[in-house]
């Protein structure tokens, strides 16, 4: 019965009212028609990365991007990310 509470609040939904610049509400509309998410599912998506980032930056790992191609590795990280 403890686990059934525990998922029970696991799953419960808070509503927030976050206020954003035009560039950051239209960034979010971009988002979300471009990969076919709803903008609330968009936003639930970058606070999750933005945890995952922050868990891993305590690791001591770096944060990022990169691409290998045949002839050279293009990289960016993310210095504040987390």
């Amino acid at each position: 019965m403890a686990n059934a509470q525990r998922v029970s609040s696991e799953n419960s939904k808070f509503r927030f009212t976050v206020d954003v610049s035009r560039r950051l509400a239209d960034e979010i509309e971009n988002i979300a028609k471009d990969t076919g998410r709803s903008k609330a599912e968009v936003f639930r998506l970058a606070i999750e990365l933005l945890s995952t980032a922050r868990e891993a930056r305590r690791e001591g790992m770096h944060v990022g991007a990169w691409e290998d191609t045949d002839d050279h590795r293009r990289e960016r990280e993310f210095v504040n990310f987390g």
